[in-house]
């Protein structure tokens, strides 16, 4: 298991994470949106222990960052998504790959079938100076991969990949998603992350503001804007409310009987509804606007 627990950061007056607590679980990839600037790269950080909470810790299978050795031990079980500016020019993408099995003590046979995965081929043996930068930000997710680590930590992977390496990308995340990996990835490709990820997290002021089961996206909802009168007629019904002022109400058995009641009221009073499928998108729209 991995798990946060109370955690809380604070960069001066301002408070990105409020007493958080999170928990993973393997063979799962777990989708951060926000608005850049909102917490997403800095609770991978927290996980990786670039930084340091005032308050709370992070724990995988019991071990905790309490000192160099602990450190060490957690750090073999965790990879994150390397920064383009963290690849060597003067090597060659086959030897970055070769390098990552090698620090986290993985057999380099297993470096061939990622390149021929990853589609690298026709220049994984040419120096990283040489390299696009899509070709760079394929050859740090292929990095990550050759690690083989039980944690994958992804930071925007999809920056600068056309569509057709996003979609080579995301089948990759898919299959390591079968080989029982916890991946946390950010992402602002939304449409891409609703077609793979179970769990999406939407971050805002110093926690989670929405905790999408994306595995249950077959849920169809009435959305309406939100008024004194239809707040009257909602009564004991259940319903999200969004800072947009717009409600959810999922169209489900405990609903059932209050929504027979309510659409002719809808009707009648000239109320105006939509009811079907919520996308990333739509959520993300109403909740940061």
């Amino acid at each position: 298991m991995l798990k946060i627990e109370h955690v809380t950061l604070s960069f001066g007056p301002k408070k990105v994470f409020d007493n958080l607590s999170l928990s993973f679980e393997e063979g799962k990839i777990i989708g951060l949106v926000a608005p850049n600037g909102t917490g997403k790269s800095t609770l991978i950080n927290i996980i990786l222990h670039n930084l340091t909470p005032q308050t709370g810790f992070v724990e995988y299978n019991g071990l905790r960052y309490r000192n160099e050795h602990d450190i060490v031990k957690l750090h073999k079980q965790i990879c994150a998504f390397p920064d383009q500016s963290d690849l060597f020019p003067f090597m060659t993408g086959r030897d970055h790959l070769k390098l990552y099995a090698d620090l986290w003590n993985k057999s380099e046979k297993s470096v061939d079938k990622i390149i021929d995965e990853l589609q690298m081929n026709n220049y994984v043996d040419h120096k990283v100076e040489t390299y696009s930068l899509g070709m760079k930000q394929r050859l740090c997710f292929a990095m990550v991969v050759a690690a083989d680590t039980p944690v994958m930590l992804l930071d925007e992977v999809m920056n600068g990949l056309d569509p057709q390496n996003v979609a080579l990308i995301s089948q990759v995340l898919v299959d390591l998603k079968k080989q029982h990996k916890w991946i946390i990835m950010a992402s602002h490709l939304l449409h891409n992350l609703q077609t793979y990820a179970d769990r999406i997290l939407f971050l805002k002021d110093g926690g989670v503001i929405k905790d999408l089961d994306n595995n249950q996206q077959d849920q169809q909802y009435l959305r309406i804007k939100k008024n004194k009168q239809l707040l009257e007629l909602l009564n004991k019904m259940k319903y999200e409310e969004f800072p947009s002022g717009i409600l959810l109400v999922p169209v489900s058995e405990d609903n059932k009987k209050g929504l027979e009641g309510l659409l002719p009221e809808l009707l009648q009073r000239h109320i105006q509804y939509s009811i079907g499928r919520i996308s990333v998108e739509d959520l993300f729209n109403e909740i940061y606007g």
